[in-house]
């Protein structure tokens, strides 16, 4: 059993199911599945639970939307394994990163009213703020999104494959080598590389994203070579389009949601464009011509 949350008094009552302000059922604290639920000073009853309440602030809506998404998913997860494996592994990365920025849960906490009194509000907490960070940092957006899906690959797998295996190896020597990028990534994470299948997904997802890195790098060369046939055959194959819009969107500086809006775009041109080079080439012009409307380019 992790560590209780500090704020509030534990509740403990074994034999009773109780239900939040926003009428969802849990099992308490005592009980083998249950939470740990604190009184709050909210004026409602000891035993409830609440998801967060958005306020006015941007910022702060932004984090508890995001907050109140992970929180709805994590009740999904929990009715589907019993063990709670993902709330408690985050609730447990909770802990350990709250000691380290004690003032800005608790600047959290005051702007929100209401303390973090669950290990699936604790577990949200933590997603949300990982989501942010993927927002405001592309490139560690795109490595985080493929360990999950890595680890997700992994976790299906009868038996741990020799890539499996040999990913594993790589990864203590990568972190012998670079103990700065692994305490960033998990700076940003939010959560330690803990367990050898998520050693193994860090390391196929940094060679992915190399390899897609390289990739891009190439597809800009084209472009600069104005080689656009030779161009159109790349972004013609697997996530080419995708490939070609994430690195056009890092040259002219457009972040994650332009860039999405920009590609859906592509998307609807690209059922019109019967030359891939063609299309391409429309590709550069539009977000050109949308950096140079934002001032990121003259």
């Amino acid at each position: 059993m992790f560590s209780p949350r500090p704020e509030g008094r534990s509740l403990h009552k074994p034999n009773k199911m109780t239900v939040d302000r926003n009428n969802r059922s849990h099992k308490p604290k005592g009980t083998p599945e249950g939470g740990r639920y604190e009184a709050k000073n909210t004026g409602a009853g000891a035993d409830d639970v609440a998801a967060p309440t958005p306020v006015t602030d941007d910022g702060h809506a932004r984090f508890v939307s995001l907050m109140e998404g992970h929180y709805g998913r994590l009740l999904e997860l929990e009715e589907r394994d019993v063990r709670h494996r993902t709330t408690r592994q985050w609730a447990a990365a909770f802990d350990r990163w709250r000691a380290g920025h004690a003032d800005e849960v608790g600047a959290f906490v005051a702007r929100r009213r209401d303390p973090i009194s669950s290990d699936r509000e604790a577990a949200a907490f933590m997603l949300a703020r990982r989501d942010l960070q993927r927002e405001r940092d592309p490139e560690f957006g795109e490595l985080d999104r493929w360990v999950d899906a890595e680890i997700e690959r992994l976790r299906q797998e009868p038996k741990p494959s020799k890539k499996h295996v040999d990913a594993i190896d790589a990864f203590e020597r990568h972190r012998r080598r670079h103990p700065d990028e692994i305490r960033a990534y998990e700076e940003k994470r939010g959560k330690e590389i803990s367990g050898t299948r998520e050693a193994a997904a860090y390391m196929l997802a940094k060679a992915r994203q190399l390899n897609e890195q390289v990739r891009r790098d190439n597809m800009l060369a084209l472009a600069d070579e104005k080689e656009w046939d030779a161009l159109g055959e790349r972004i013609a194959e697997g996530d080419g389009v995708g490939q070609y819009s994430r690195a056009l969107a890092g040259r002219y500086g457009l972040d994650p949601e332009r860039e999405r809006i920009l590609l859906e775009d592509t998307d609807a041109h690209m059922g019109e464009e019967a030359d891939p080079g063609t299309a391409a080439r429309g590709m550069d012009r539009r977000y050109r011509l949308a950096a140079r409307l934002l001032g990121n380019i003259g």
